[in-house]
């Protein structure tokens, strides 16, 4: 395939994104109708987004034969959280910043870049050497290119919508110190107290069941695991978002293949319903893109130090946002292509036994390799969006990614192609 059809591939690609992204700035929303939107992509939009894509393109035998997607996703992540972390501390980035960042370098696009690029792929006639074998067809080959994506975006949304979220919350401020202080003490008497009466009631339980024989164990234990659970789901429940809960269902779903198979089955009420869930997800994407552009129509200069709901919001100079978009293109379209390409060739060369996928279908490899170069998520400005923080940080970081990646991943994308055919000569 010559070097100008996979500029025209990537160009094409992420043009549809910028024309979306440039009708959101020209209608010039406000922050308020900005936060209305974000509040039904997250409870509405991009939950169904991702159980409609789920169980439409994975089954449970994927699933298993796919275990090693998962880790080398987290491995290859934390490249890009200490890349930037450390990066952050060189260059004296603001702390909070400096975690958005992080979630920008490791969170990156899944669906709306590769869908399209491994589509562009399959339909050109140069692509032969992606075939896994005589029988394989290049619509199958993108098939399944986009069947280890959605493995890939569901590790992404899994750990974006809840270790992320959980990662960008900042502490919550008292109106003085003293009344800090205050209530720190409050809260220490009072979990002396609960401790102390903790205490004494559960000697009162045991002495009762040694002096009654037959009394049982299971009513002793009963208090500690009801207040073992009560605490375990206090500590999950601020990760159960609505995209979370939808990704679990999808995985539910898909594990069970009568299940999904009578949802998926058409002519059938089941169907029906996943339709209509199926048009709502397909509204996510444009609707993620038009609060991209609309973000960047607001005051750039408006302070960011301000305190949205109690929270504490950090002001990030211009040159240290300029840092910051600077560590975010190196990360992700350098460091992380780079580790990631030299992982998946070392385990061809020396551990394929490990992965006999990798090595029998070419298109696992393309797949890895251009989601380990894709921009950040544009669902990082819904998630600043729905904690009211760094909403204008993060809309330049995704608009300067967006914009270099046009030129950048045409060069990456052929690079990748290039290295598809050496391995799978």
């Amino acid at each position: 395939m010559p070097f100008l059809d996979y500029v025209i591939i990537s160009t094409q690609t992420l043009c549809r994104v910028l024309v979306i992204g440039a009708t959101g700035y020209a209608i010039a929303l406000k922050k308020t109708e900005l936060k209305a939107l974000a509040r039904v992509n997250i409870a509405l939009l991009t939950p169904a987004l991702l159980f409609t894509k789920i169980t439409k393109s994975l089954d449970r035998q994927m699933l298993l034969e796919l275990w090693f997607v998962p880790i080398m996703y987290v491995l290859l992540g934390f490249v890009g959280l200490f890349w930037t972390q450390y990066g952050g501390r060189v260059l004296g980035l603001p702390m909070g910043f400096n975690r958005l960042c992080m979630l920008a370098v490791y969170f990156s696009n899944v669906n709306s870049i590769l869908i399209p690029m491994v589509k562009g792929i399959a339909s050109s006639p140069d692509s032969e050497f992606l075939l896994r074998d005589k029988n394989d067809t290049p619509m199958a080959m993108a098939d399944r290119a986009i069947a280890y994506g959605m493995l890939l975006g569901i590790m992404n949304n899994l750990l974006r919508w809840s270790v992320g979220v959980a990662i960008m919350k900042p502490p919550v401020l008292s109106s003085t110190g003293s009344a800090s202080n205050a209530s720190m003490a409050t809260l220490e008497i009072g979990d002396a107290s609960q401790n102390e009466t903790a205490a004494v009631s559960e000697a009162t339980q045991l002495l009762a069941a040694s002096q009654s024989p037959q009394c049982s164990t299971r009513n002793v234990s009963a208090p500690f695991l009801k207040t073992a659970s009560k605490r375990i789901w206090q500590a999950v429940r601020p990760c159960m978002t609505p995209p979370l809960c939808s990704v679990l269902v999808a995985v539910f779903v898909v594990c069970i293949p009568s299940l999904q198979h009578a949802i998926l089955e058409k002519g059938t009420y089941a169907f029906s319903v996943w339709s209509a869930v199926d048009i709502c997800g397909e509204a996510c994407v444009p609707l993620t893109l038009l609060a991209l552009g609309g973000q960047l129509s607001v005051d750039r200069h408006a302070q960011t130090d301000d305190h949205d709901d109690g929270h504490l919001v950090e002001h990030v100079p211009n040159e240290k946002q300029n840092a910051g978009v600077v560590l975010v293109l190196l990360g992700r379209f350098l460091v992380v292509p780079i580790f990631s390409c030299a992982v998946l060739y070392g385990i061809h060369q020396y551990a394929s036994w490990l992965i006999p996928l990798l090595r029998n279908d070419p298109a696992l490899f393309l797949t890895l390799a251009i989601v380990s170069a894709t921009p950040p998520a544009v669902n990082l400005l819904t998630v600043a969006q729905q904690l009211g923080m760094y909403e204008t940080e993060a809309a330049r970081i995704l608009s300067t990614a967006y914009f270099a990646g046009i030129f950048v991943m045409s060069i990456e994308v052929s690079v990748f192609l290039w290295l598809a055919s050496l391995i799978h000569a």
